[in-house]
C-alpha cells in the first residue's frame, strides 16, 4: 500500500558551470520506509508548464488506473480515503498530485486526463530499468529493460495542458 507524501517541486533551468543545461531539481518527502540512499531519478516532460523558481507542494495520491481513459476515477487509488454516507472512498481532495504508471497510452493523454480531473502535477512511475543500468536495476518481472531513455515529449496535441 501507499501512504500520502506532501510533495514539493522546485523549478530552475539554467547552464551549469561545466556548460550542461541544468533542468530541474525534484524534492519529494516520503514515508522513510521508501526512502532510497541516494534519491530517485527524474526527468521532465517537454510539455506542460513547470513551476519555474516556485514550488507546488499538495498530497500525493497514486491512481489505481492507467490515466488512459479520460473519466479519471478520484474515488479510487492510494491510500485509502474514508468512505462517504454511500460507502464510497472520499476523492482526492483537489489539487494533489497524481502518480501513475506508466504505459497504455501516450504521457500528453495521461497528464490531460489527470489535468482535467483537479491534478496540480503528474508523476509518471516507470517500472523499466535502462539497459545500461545492469545489476544495479530490476525491472519489473516479464519487463525487458530499455536501450535507451525514453522522453516525455509532445505528441503534438499538449497545448492545452498547463501543468507539470
Amino acid at each position: 500500500t501507499c501512504t500520502a507524501a506532501a510533495l514539493a517541486i522546485t523549478g530552475a533551468v539554467g547552464v551549469a558551470a561545466d556548460g550542461n543545461s541544468v533542468s530541474s531539481k525534484l524534492q519529494v518527502h516520503i514515508p522513510q520506509t521508501l526512502n532510497k540512499p541516494g534519491g530517485y531519478e527524474h526527468r521532465e516532460a517537454l510539455f506542460g508548464v513547470p513551476p519555474y523558481g516556485g514550488s507546488l507542494q499538495q498530497n500525493l495520491y497514486y491512481a489505481a488506473s492507467d490515466l488512459c481513459d479520460p473519466a479519471v476515477d478520484t474515488r479510487s487509488g492510494y491510500p485509502i480515503r474514508p468512505k462517504d454516507k454511500d460507502g464510497n472512498m472520499e476523492p482526492w481532495p483537489s489539487p494533489y498530485i497524481l502518480m501513475v504508471d506508466r504505459g497504455g497510452c501516450t504521457f500528453v493523454q495521461k497528464v490531460r486526463n489527470a489535468q482535467r480531473s483537479g491534478a496540480a502535477g503528474v508523476i509518471i512511475a516507470d517500472n523499466t530499468c535502462l539497459c545500461s543500468a545492469g545489476d544495479s536495476c530490476h525491472s519489473d518481472p516479464g519487463t525487458d529493460c530499455e536501450t535507451r531513455e525514453p522522453i516525455m515529449a509532445d505528441d503534438g496535441s499538449g497545448a492545452d495542458i498547463s501543468i507539470p
